[in-house]
């Protein structure tokens, strides 16, 4: 499967080459932020994260009732226009999305609301907001795109897992091309899930993926496992010069893993949380996203790993290669 074009809407980052450089830079500090519950008894949370993040939706995708619209969707539907699957408006493009918290803001709104007024004054636009579709949905609308649209929520493994229902769509002949993606946005309702010890953050992600092959960025399919095997499988593949990768890049809740994994190891390891923030579902993603970034910006043919780890062990990783 060939990459035809990337968005990004992420903290301090605005193109590919800059992600490629991101990963590789030393973290910077977060700013603090103040999130508020309104119309409940919630006491506000005070935390560093990476945002907030400008969505920047271009022209094309329309400016009318873009208030209504969540602001992860809002994220997820600025970088998704700036792929050349979504201009060109491809009746057969697939839309794919990931995220852990895709609606859960919306829904916990409109409990809070339903809970201190009658539901008839709820906002009527929480109520499809809140159905955990919304950035696929979003996408699909906006951008005119009438192929198949779902999202897939769930830790970092959901990322690379929307990548692969991608290229089932492709190969099944249920799509002719792709727009996947994955966003985060942070909120006082994802703030009670995030972990102490990264930092949390928010944007969006997006790759245009074509069957027609050619010269360019590919991936190649996807493979589900536990980290037992998926480690084994890293080991196996840096000790024979044939099929050693030029590079891992991983996103993972536990730096520990990272730190043992790159520990003598014949090539970089790039870990996302440590230098993107927790982004939940799209952390995985972008473990693909800056594979891409980094082949695409290589001098030569170049070959990355992009590896998912959930806090269970679920394991899901992808080879990205330029030619």
């Amino acid at each position: 499967m060939t990459v035809r074009g990337a968005g990004l809407r992420l903290s301090e980052v605005d193109d590919l080459a800059g992600l490629a450089r991101c990963l590789s830079a030393a973290p910077v500090t977060a700013p603090v932020r103040r999130f508020t519950a309104p119309d409940t008894v919630l006491a506000p949370v005070e935390r560093a994260v990476y945002g907030p993040v400008e969505p920047r939706v271009p022209a094309r995708a329309g400016s009318r009732g873009l208030r209504s619209v969540p602001h992860e969707s809002l994220l997820a539907l600025g970088s998704a226009a700036d792929t050349p699957e979504a201009q060109a408006r491809n009746d057969t493009t697939a839309v794919v999305w990931a995220s852990s918290t895709a609606g859960l803001p919306e829904y916990a709104t409109v409990c809070a609301e339903a809970s201190t007024l009658d539901p008839g004054f709820v906002a009527p636009a929480l109520g499809p907001a809140s159905a955990y579709n919304w950035p696929a949905a979003t996408v699909s609308i906006r951008l005119g795109l009438a192929g198949p649209n779902l999202t897939l929520t769930g830790g970092a493994t959901a990322g690379i897992s929307a990548i692969a229902e991608a290229m089932r769509l492709i190969a099944s002949g249920d799509a002719g091309a792709a727009v996947v993606g994955a966003s985060a946005a942070v909120t006082r309702w994802s703030l009670t899930a995030a972990q102490d010890h990264l930092t949390p953050a928010e944007g969006a992600a997006c790759l245009a993926l074509d069957p027609a092959g050619g010269p360019g960025v590919t991936l190649r399919d996807c493979h589900r496992t536990d980290l037992v095997r998926a480690t084994a499988r890293v080991i196996q593949a840096a000790a024979r010069p044939e099929t050693r990768p030029d590079g891992l890049v991983i996103s993972t809740l536990d730096t520990q893993l990272v730190d043992a994994l790159a520990s003598g190891q014949p090539f970089p390891v790039w870990h996302v949380e440590r230098v993107l923030g927790d982004l939940g579902a799209a952390g995985g993603f972008l473990a693909v996203v800056g594979a891409a970034a980094i082949c695409a910006t290589a001098s030569g043919p170049t070959n990355i790993l992009a590896l998912a780890v959930e806090p269970c062990g679920s394991t899901a990783s992808l080879e990205v290669s330029s030619s």
